[in-house]
């Protein structure tokens, strides 16, 4: 299942190419999908009780959890307006007029990526490697 939004294409201000996301390439929802597949195909709502804790899950929430994710669990690309609507890094970008973060010189000691968790040191580093090449390059890149 591909993602019903063309982001093939893009690159968000910290770097990120959208087609290599897993909520941009649709692989959460594909991997919703496929879980409530599995657990249907297997039974695992029948027997679960027979397995310690199984008892305690609500089967109806989990297949309600996966079928949301199957339909919504995409994302449109921050170039579309997708991804968080706060995102510090976007809102900053914009303020300074930057088509990605590579273009600013604070990049270095920037806390803004600090909410993506272990992944904020390689964005950081891939821009610093990338300093002027632009978002088409970038895409260019990701697809060799």
């Amino acid at each position: 299942m591909e993602s019903p939004f063309d982001v093939k294409k893009q690159v968000g201000h910290c770097g990120i190419t959208c087609g290599t996301c897993f909520l941009g390439n649709g692989s959460v929802a594909n991997s919703a999908k496929q879980t409530l597949d599995y657990i249907n195909m297997i039974g695992i709502k029948e027997w679960a009780s027979l397995v310690p804790e199984g008892s305690d899950l609500d089967w109806n929430e989990t297949e309600k959890t996966l079928n949301w994710m199957t339909k919504y669990a995409y994302c449109e690309g921050c170039e579309k307006g997708g991804g968080p609507p706060d995102c510090s890094i976007r809102i900053c970008a914009k303020e300074k007029e930057y088509d990605l973060c590579n273009m600013c010189s604070e990049l270095g000691d920037c806390t803004k990526f600090d909410w993506l968790g272990d992944g904020a040191a390689e964005l950081k580093q891939n821009l610093k490697k990338n300093v002027g090449k632009s978002k088409k390059e970038l895409v260019e890149q990701a697809q060799k």
